[in-house]
């Protein structure tokens, strides 16, 4: 729906524009043509009555006497027809007919006393004719001009935008004369022009419809392109909207195929070298590009809001897979999930929480909520109540990544903490950095003096755990003890080899108060 608006958008505006700019052509193709109609009309009606002034002194003298002066004037001027004087509005000499005529005026049906539009029938061809009348006392002058004229003007000047002469209620066309309006109020583009001095009206108007007509005819392919840039703007809006919509609609059907899965990771106890607990991880067994690393994955689902049903389906799964073999483990068996800030919008946790514990028996395992210090947890009234709540199940909290992040003694203090755990960052550094190690040290002492479980991740080699072991750690989880791995394998290898002493030489239970030993010195 976005990508169809964003494509017929252009179109539409686009569309808008020609038409607009359409109808200014034809309105200004109106007005020209008007205007210039206009100005041959009055010339034609100049030269009629200058012809006019020229005979009214004429009028009154015996038609035998002036015919040859009438008919002069017809041949002088160029547009003229015909010449006629008139005494008391009766037609006595014409420049036609000479005294062959008896015709009577009738003052009230010419345009202001002056201008007439007839149809003007002859033994010759029909024409129309244009009568100009000048009076003066009982005298009167009737100059003709030709129609002919008038409608090849009418014709020449523009065509297409149908002029018509207006006197009166008749009207003349390019075809002729007519007493029906040749224009409606649907005519398009009608421009008008009104002689103040004669009378007259000329108006220049285009059919109905002319205007689209017009439009497709001369912008034809502007629209084209306007198609085209629509058609191109809807799909790359739709390919755009699909490269941000797709990973999260991607983590939604992976959610709904049950594609995520745990892996489990051992943590040893640092004085029995046993594996006390694990750390759940999640990885997406995906159909086509096989197990995926959450490092791809999970801050797309915490930005699109999918963490929570992400956290859920992972402990429904682990507790499915653990809960048939949870009596040959060490109990209480501390298993590990990684949360986020999300989850402390909500009391939702604390439900997933209470369905996997109902899946062990009582006393068998414990909830470790690993929150990470990357993210700002902010310490609002709903998630100090739910550590509460957390608290009454007997759910544990860590704080994962100690020292990295935000706050960490203010966390310490408002989210009631269980655990720390140290950073690889840290214990990498062991005998490399020192002032690491100083840190590294500084956040042991904090530990202790605060009663507070250590737990050191990332372990990778002896060095490492020797360093951690005698400083008293009391847990310690790296690939030099075991890697990630699917449940399956976890149980294999922790039930057939549950001892890990072999590489952890701290027998008893005696916890480390002296000066950590100083790393060795690197070569």
């Amino acid at each position: 729906m976005i990508s169809f608006a964003i494509g017929i958008l252009p179109i539409i505006l686009g569309s808008f524009l020609v038409y607009l700019k359409t109808q200014s052509d034809l309105s200004r193709t109106s007005s020209n043509a008007a205007h210039e109609a206009f100005r041959q009309i009055t010339v034609m009606l100049v030269e009629a009555q200058a012809a006019a002034d020229e005979l009214i002194s004429l009028a009154g003298v015996p038609c035998p006497e002036v015919a040859k002066e009438l008919r002069e004037a017809v041949a002088t001027y160029r547009f003229l027809r015909a010449t006629n004087l008139a005494i008391d509005n009766q037609v006595y000499c014409s420049s036609l007919y000479g005294t062959d005529i008896n015709m009577q005026i009738n003052p009230s049906s010419y345009m202001r006393g002056r201008l007439r539009l007839v149809d003007h029938a002859t033994p010759g061809p029909k024409t129309s004719v244009l009568v100009l009348r000048t009076q003066q006392g009982n005298k009167s002058v009737l100059v003709g001009i030709d129609g002919r004229h008038i409608q090849d003007a009418l014709h020449l000047i523009n065509k297409h935008s149908n002029l018509s002469l207006q006197v009166g209620n008749t009207w003349m066309t390019q075809y002729g004369v007519t007493h029906t309006p040749p224009f409606n109020d649907a005519a398009t583009a009608s421009k008008k022009q009104v002689s103040n001095e004669y009378g007259f009206t000329v108006q220049a108007a285009y059919p109905p419809g002319t205007l689209l007509r017009h439009t497709f005819e001369t912008y034809s392919v502007l629209l084209g392109l306007l198609l085209v840039l629509g058609l191109f703007s809807a799909w790359f809006t739709y390919w755009m909207l699909g490269r941000v919509l797709a990973p999260s609609m991607e983590l939604q059907r992976a959610l709904s195929a049950n594609e995520f899965i745990p892996y489990l990771q051992p943590v040893i106890s640092s004085t029995s070298g046993t594996c006390v607990g694990c750390e759940v991880l999640i990885r997406w067994d995906h159909p086509h590009e096989g197990i995926i690393t959450p490092n791809s994955f999970i801050p797309l689902a915490e930005r699109s809001g999918l963490i929570i049903a992400m956290t859920r389906t992972i402990m429904h799964n682990t507790a499915q897979l653990l809960a048939p073999h949870a009596p040959g483990l060490v109990q209480p068996f501390h298993i590990g999930f990684n949360i986020c800030a999300k989850h402390f919008e909500s009391f939702e946790l604390v439900d997933d929480c209470t369905a996997f514990l109902q899946a062990f028996k009582p006393g068998t395992i414990i909830i470790v909520l690993e929150m990470t210090e990357r993210e700002l947890i902010k310490p609002t009234p709903t998630a100090l109540q739910l550590i509460e709540q957390l608290h009454g199940l007997g759910v544990q909290i860590a704080l994962d990544d100690f020292g990295t992040g935000h706050s960490s003694l203010s966390y310490l203090q408002q989210f009631k903490v269980d655990y720390i755990k140290i950073d690889r960052s840290f214990v990498s550094m062991i005998g490399a950095d020192a002032l690491s190690v100083h840190i590294l040290d500084s956040i042991l002492d904090l530990a202790l003096k605060l009663d507070l479980q250590v737990l050191a991740e990332g372990i990778e080699t002896e060095e490492q755990r020797d360093y951690l072991g005698a400083c008293g750690v009391d847990f310690m989880q790296g690939y030099f003890y075991a890697r990630p791995m699917p449940v399956n394998d976890f149980l294999q290898t922790i039930l057939q080899y549950p001892d890990f002493s072999k590489k952890t030489p701290w027998p008893g239970d005696q916890r480390s108060v002296a000066p950590c030993p100083a790393p060795a010195p690197q070569v």
